[in-house]
Parts: structure tokens; C-alpha cells; sequence
């Protein structure tokens, strides 16, 4: 079923759709990116990796272009909200020197950034769509 999203992302979204070659480079690239930043934001070890191949092998079974790039956005946000929270667990339960509203303060771009990448991937999921 061929569709065109009314938003301003319906391009991005069609550009994707033409080939199942983009789609997997979505699918791979998006998680690659997600590692990198945060291996570069926060030393968690193998973790980041670990998380990025799942976030890859979920991203590659969606089926559509519009799921694809949803899911993307959405599972990102997700992933970036439990490290954030993760890492306020560990200096809690690590005994660390730093006080829990430092780490807060320092992390406070996390759970900001992972929010709306949630909200982006949910209004792109339901983003209506023009049947051809």
C-alpha cells in the first residue's frame, strides 16, 4: 500500500521508503549513532553496545519505512530515559562522593532529550496518512 503523510516529515519519510536499502541503513545507522554519543556523553562500559544492537535488530524487523523511523525516535528517547535513570541509580547504590541532586543536575539534559524523541517518534507513528 503506497501512502504520503500529510506532515512536513512525509519527504523524509518517502526517501526512506523507496528502497529496503535505506531502510536498513536507518535501521543500522541510527543505532550506531546512538552509541557514539553515548559512549562520548558517559563511561557505561559495554552496555551502550549491548543496547545498540537491540535497538538494531528492532529497528530491522519493523516493516514499513514510517515504523522504521518512528521506532527510531521512540526507542531512542526510551533507551537515553533508563540510562539517565540508571545512572542516578548507580550514585545512589554506588555510595559515590557526588550528592544525587549533583548528578541530577549534571544528567538534566538526558531525560529532557530522551522526552521529546519519545513524543517525536509517537506523533510520527501516528501521523496521518494520505491513501494513493
Amino acid at each position: 500500500m503506497s501512502f504520503r503523510l500529510r506532515t512536513a516529515v512525509g519527504p523524509v519519510v518517502e526517501s526512506i521508503d523507496v528502497s529496503e536499502r535505506r531502510r536498513v541503513l536507518v535501521a543500522l545507522g541510527v543505532p550506531l549513532a546512538f552509541w557514539l554519543v553515548i559512549e562520548l556523553a558517559a563511561n557505561l562500559g559495554f552496555l551502550p553496545l549491548a543496547l545498540a544492537v537491540g535497538l538494531a535488530a528492532y529497528l530491522y524487523t519493523r516493516r514499513t519505512a514510517q515504523e522504521t523511523l518512528a521506532a527510531s525516535f521512540a526507542v531512542t528517547g526510551l533507551l537515553v530515559v533508563a540510562l539517565f535513570l540508571l545512572q542516578l541509580y548507580w550514585v545512589g547504590a554506588r555510595g559515590s562522593t557526588e550528592p544525587l541532586a549533583g548528578a541530577l543536575t549534571r544528567l538534566v539534559g538526558w531525560p529532557l532529550t530522551g522526552t521529546v524523541l519519545m513524543v517525536l517518534g509517537a506523533w510520527l507513528y501516528k501521523a496521518d496518512r494520505l491513501d494513493e
